[in-house]
């Protein structure tokens, strides 16, 4: 590779990164015109140089030089219209950028402004004149060369589409989980309503026992005697309070498993579940104590009945104390009233994202872009009218809550979580439709490639066989031009095969595909060094088998990957057409094989070399020590790709 070409190839990456991206325009036209274009900058160097001298014997090489340009500009757009005709079925995007390219160039003029720097490069007294002709024209080739690597604006679009419309359901999905929150506390807060109703009921029944409990201990205390009642009477009274509050204690535990717990955001609250289980064995404590009582009156043993019916009645107001303040840590806990600010918040919230949605759709609609949602004619965005059915319900539910009414809230409240998701559901479809268009233009675009490189690999394999049986020592200066420009096609080669893997990074979904593709375009480069260095032999011969045999393997997969996606298209799209990688397992896992069974091959091509070098009694060249080091960090890398396939597997 010459200097002039090195520096173009610079120019080229640093100008246009760009140009690795997903254009579907060949390189080697992209190239063609680079070429036209800074080939010029020697000339123009040259010409200021001599701009002093008026031999004209110094100006004629530039003339020439001139000339070659001229011609390989007409190459150019010979190349241009050729490829312009083969797109014009399938790519008609492409076959129409291709069309303004010549246009363009045939307004501007640059070819027969190329005739004229040539008529100006044979007269010494005009080369100021050729110095700024070439300036114009070199500015004029870059506003050319713009139009042929412009990124494809319907790609862009679908991108921006797709980066919008997953911010729109991340948002949505983070309104479902805070909505759900406030459902679940509007809930707590109507459980704790109805908990502190009965809590107040018990204390009633708890005064009840009390009261009754009352007027036996006072009959025990003033004596049998004194009251109208038999002993077998009054133990019977206290035998029937004992049942009822036996009865009381039963109902207290089933109490104390209907209790709410205090809301996830509110760690500091108490639970009155402990007050509740107290006040149940307080109870059950005082039932016991009224049994003991009621045998010791049948026994007639009055004493000992009246320190029993003390008992139970500290018990009895025990348990009072306990579910009076069961009630407390109850009302502690979140009021209805206080979610109706963050009920209404999220609303404007869901309002404002509808909003959003309407607007961007609108200017989407308004640039023409086919991938922004709510255009093509669509009434809304997808996803928009259910949020706004959601903001309607929540409104409802917050003026319910500031009311403290969380029963009439909470069916509003499940109707807007229904509509949030369903709002995220169409959001997930439309991701999922993009996504799967976005995929399948990663796929075509790769067919195409991968199938215009095997073309020009298989031209590169025969020419690289006839020189071979040529003969090296034969090699004429013919010859080693012609390697030249095989080794700057093959080395184009590698440029493509880089652009491929920069399209199969950005995508990052599949592990064997680009490392496949990355070591094609080593081997690419290794085999342009190799021609470079003349050298035709059996091992360069191998490696350009491997490329023809990989490129194959490629092209094969994403033939039958997109066969796949067009029949899953047929049947529907999936559930998870957005989160499957470019390629299957199966298919990736077949690339991996083939990468093994390559680096067998190679392994075998380089023992024929070891045993060759043998023979002739030389030591092994430092080239093929290269190859085997290279060989060997490819083996590293197949072992550690199948162990990040089978981690990928098995992750939970």
């Amino acid at each position: 590779m010459n200097s002039d070409t090195r520096c173009l190839r610079l120019r080229t990456g640093s100008m246009y990164p760009h140009v690795t991206r997903r254009s579907r325009i060949s390189t080697t036209i992209t190239a063609a015109l680079l070429a036209s274009a800074y080939l010029l900058i020697p000339v123009r160097f040259a010409v200021a140089q001599e701009s002093g001298d008026a031999e004209v014997a110094k100006v004629h090489p530039l003339a020439s030089k001139e000339e070659m340009i001229r011609d390989r500009f007409q190459r150019f757009e010979d190349r241009v219209y050729r490829l312009r005709e083969l797109l014009g079925d399938g790519e008609p995007d492409n076959a129409l950028r291709l069309g303004r390219v010549l246009q363009r160039a045939g307004e501007l003029g640059l070819a027969d402004r190329l005739e004229e720097m040539i008529e100006l490069l044979h007269d010494p007294s005009l080369l100021n004149d050729a110095t700024d002709t070439q300036a114009r024209w070199l500015a004029d080739a870059d506003r050319v060369l713009a139009i042929l690597l412009e990124r494809d604006s319907e790609n862009v679009e679908r991108k921006q589409a797709l980066e919008r419309l997953q911010e729109y359901y991340q948002r949505v999905d983070k309104i479902l989980e805070q909505q759900r929150d406030l459902r679940h506390g509007a809930g707590q807060a109507s459980t704790t309503g109805r908990m502190t109703e009965q809590l107040d009921q018990a204390i009633e029944r708890i005064n009840a026992l009390l009261d009754r409990q009352a007027d036996i201990s006072e009959d025990t205390e003033r004596g049998l005697d004194a009251i109208a009642q038999t002993p077998k009477q009054l133990a019977e009274q206290q035998g029937d309070l004992s049942r009822d509050t036996g009865q009381m204690a039963g109902d207290l535990q089933r109490l104390g498993a209907m209790l709410p717990q205090p809301a996830a955001d509110a760690p500091t609250q108490q639970s009155p579940q402990g007050n509740l289980d107290a006040a149940a064995d307080s109870v059950q404590n005082a039932e016991g104590a009224m049994q003991s009582a009621s045998s010791s009156l049948q026994q007639g043993d009055a004493p000992s009945a009246r320190q029993q019916q003390e008992e139970a009645s500290d018990a009895l107001r025990q348990a009072r104390e306990e579910l009076e303040e069961a009630k407390g840590r109850l009302e502690e806990q979140q009021d209805a009233r206080e979610l109706a600010p963050e009920q209404q918040k999220l609303a404007d919230e869901t309002g404002g994202l509808s909003e959003q949605m309407q607007r961007d759709a609108q200017a989407g609609g308004a640039k023409g872009q086919p991938g922004a949602p709510g255009a093509q004619g669509e009434s809304s965005p997808p996803g928009q009218q259910s949020l706004d059915q959601a903001q309607q319900e929540m409104g409802e539910a917050a003026e319910a809550l500031g009311q403290s009414n969380p029963q009439e809230a909470m069916p509003s409240q499940d109707q807007a979580i229904q509509q949030l998701e369903q709002a995220r559901k169409e959001l997930e479809e439309a991701l999922n439709q993009l996504r799967q268009e976005e995929r399948e233009e990663t796929l075509r675009d790769l067919e195409g490639r991968f199938r215009e490189m095997l073309l020009k690999q298989r031209a590169i394999n025969e020419s690289t066989a006839r020189y071979d049986q040529l003969g090296r020592d034969n090699f004429t200066r013919a010859e080693h031009l012609q390697l030249a420009d095989l080794s700057t096609q093959e080395r184009t080669l590698s440029e493509d095969a880089a652009s491929c893997l920069h399209i199969l990074d950005e995508d990052g979904t599949t592990i064997v595909f680009p490392n496949v593709v990355g070591h094609l375009s080593e081997d690419m480069g290794a085999v342009a060094d190799r021609l470079a260095a003349y050298q035709v032999g059996a091992l360069t011969q191998a490696i350009e088998q491997e490329i023809v045999e990989t490129l194959e393997q490629l092209l094969g997969a994403v033939q039958r990957m997109r066969q796949d996606n067009e029949q899953q298209g047929m049947s529907g799209l999936s559930s998870d057409a957005g989160q499957s990688p470019l390629l299957p397992q199966s298919a990736e896992l077949k690339l991996l094989r083939a990468s093994q069974l390559r680096v067998n091959t190679r392994t075998a091509a380089i023992e024929e070399d070891v045993k060759t070098i043998e023979n002739r009694n030389v030591q092994t060249d430092s080239d093929l020590l290269e190859v085997f080091r290279a060989v060997a960090a490819r083996q590293v890398e197949c072992a550690g790709i199948a162990k990040e396939m089978r981690d990928r597997r098995y992750q939970p």
